[in-house]
C-alpha cells in the first residue's frame, strides 16, 4: 500500500514540479515538462527503483486521457486558425496524409509478422496525427489488448525519443538545406506569442469549471451510448462522441473564455505521460516486441520522409515543416521546444492549433483506417 501511494503521488505531483522547474528556468529549455515526465516514468519503469503497480498505471492512462482531450480542445477557435496560415494548414494536411500512407504501407509490407496489424496501424495514425494520447483512445476503441498498447507505446517512446533528439539538434540545419527559409514578410503578419518570461499563473476557478464541464460531457457521452446501444462497451462510439461534443463546446464563447483550459488539460496529459512511461518496459519490448519496433519504424520513417518530400514539392518553408511535424508526431505540448530550437516564436499559435486539430481528427482517422484495414486484410 505505501508503494502504491508513492506511485500515485509521483504521478499526481511531479507534473507540478516539472512545470515549476521549467518556468523558473532552473533546467535547460529542451527539458520541457513533457520530456521530464516521460523520463521519470521510463526511469521508474525500467530501472525498478520502486515497486510499480501496472494496473494503477493503466487506470491512470485511461482516466487522464479521457479528461485531457476535451480540456485541450476547449480553447480551439476554429474560425481563427482556419482563416489564416495556408502553408501551415497545407503542411499539416500533408503530414496527416503521409501518416495515413505510411501506416497503411506498413500494414501491407510487414503486417504478416504482427498480430492485429490493422489495430496497430490505426493506433499509429493516432500517434502521427496528434501524439500518444490519441493512440490510447484509438487502442481502446479498436479493442486492442493492453499488451499491444504497452508494446506499441514502448516502441513509440523509443523511436520518438531518438527523433526528438534529432529535431532539437541537427534537423533545423539539415532541413534548411532542402527547404526554403521562413519568409520574413510573414513574420509581421503573425501574432507575437507570449514567451516563457510571462509569470506562470493558474485560474483555479476556471479550471474547476472546465473540469466540471468535462465530467458533464463524459456523463452525456456515456448516457447517449447507453441509450443507443443499451450498454457501455462501444468505446469507439464513446471516444468519437466525446471528441465531437468537446469541439461543439469550443464553439461557444463562454467556454473559450475560460482561462487555463489548455494548461489544465496539459496537466492531465503530463500525468498521462508519467503513467505511460511507467508501462514502457524496454526489456520486454526487446524480448517480445521486435516486430512491433520494425513495424513502427517503417511507419515512422515513412511518415517523416513522405512529409519532407511533399513539403519540398510544395515549397513549404523549413520552420513550417518542423512545427507541423512536431504538432502531428508529438502534439501541442512540444511546440514550445521547437520554437526554442528554431528561434521562431511566430508559429507557436499555428503549431498549437495544428496539434489541437490533430487531437480532434486523430480519433476519427485512426478508428476509420483501422476498420478499413481490417476489411482489406481480411482480419478478424
Amino acid at each position: 500500500m505505501p508503494w502504491i501511494l508513492l506511485q500515485l503521488a509521483l504521478i499526481a505531483l511531479f507534473p507540478f514540479l516539472s512545470r515549476r522547474l521549467y518556468h523558473r528556468r532552473l533546467i535547460p529549455p529542451w527539458l520541457s515538462p513533457v520530456v521530464l515526465c516521460y523520463a521519470l516514468g521510463i526511469i521508474l519503469g525500467n530501472f525498478r527503483l520502486i515497486p510499480l503497480d501496472t494496473s494503477l498505471s493503466t487506470t491512470v492512462t485511461e482516466a487522464t486521457i479521457v479528461l485531457a482531450i476535451p480540456l485541450l480542445l476547449y480553447g480551439t477557435n476554429l474560425h481563427q486558425w482556419l482563416g489564416h496560415a495556408k502553408s501551415t494548414l497545407l503542411s499539416f494536411g500533408l503530414c496527416v496524409l503521409a501518416g495515413l500512407a505510411a501506416t497503411t504501407a506498413a500494414a501491407f509490407i510487414y503486417g504478416h509478422r504482427v498480430d492485429d496489424a490493422w489495430r496497430i496501424s490505426g493506433m499509429l495514425v493516432g500517434i502521427y496525427t496528434g501524439g500518444t494520447p490519441n493512440m490510447q483512445a484509438i487502442g481502446l476503441a479498436l479493442g486492442a489488448s493492453q499488451e499491444s498498447i504497452i508494446l506499441l507505446n514502448a516502441a513509440d517512446v523509443l523511436l520518438g525519443a531518438v527523433y526528438l533528439l534529432f529535431l532539437t539538434s541537427f534537423a533545423p540545419r539539415i532541413y534548411g538545406l532542402i527547404l526554403p527559409a521562413f519568409p520574413e514578410e510573414n513574420k509581421e503578419g503573425l501574432q507575437q506569442e507570449e514567451t516563457s518570461e510571462t509569470p506562470f499563473r493558474i485560474n483555479f476557478r476556471d479550471s474547476v469549471k472546465a473540469i466540471l464541464l468535462t465530467l458533464a460531457i463524459i456523463v452525456l457521452s456515456l448516457g447517449i451510448c447507453r441509450l443507443a446501444f443499451g450498454k457501455l462497451d462501444n468505446i469507439a462510439f464513446i471516444m468519437l462522441l466525446l471528441t465531437t461534443l468537446s469541439i461543439l463546446a469550443s464553439l461557444t464563447p463562454q467556454v473559450r473564455r475560460l482561462e487555463n483550459t489548455f494548461e489544465t488539460g496539459e496537466y492531465f496529459l503530463l500525468m498521462f505521460c508519467i503513467a505511460l512511461g511507467m508501462l514502457a518496459d524496454f526489456s520486454e519490448i526487446l524480448a517480445q516486441g521486435l516486430d512491433i519496433i520494425v513495424f513502427s519504424l517503417i511507419a515512422f520513417l515513412g511518415t517523416i520522409l513522405l512529409h519532407l518530400l511533399a513539403a519540398a514539392l510544395f515549397r513549404i518553408d523549413r520552420d513550417t515543416l518542423l512545427f507541423t511535424s512536431v504538432a502531428g508526431l508529438y502534439g501541442p505540448a512540444f511546440i514550445g521546444q521547437i520554437a526554442t530550437v528554431t528561434g521562431n516564436r511566430q508559429l507557436i499559435f499555428s503549431g498549437i492549433a495544428m496539434g489541437l486539430a490533430g487531437y480532434a481528427m486523430g480519433n476519427y482517422l485512426g478508428i476509420g483506417l483501422g476498420y478499413m484495414l481490417r476489411a482489406w486484410l481480411g482480419a478478424g
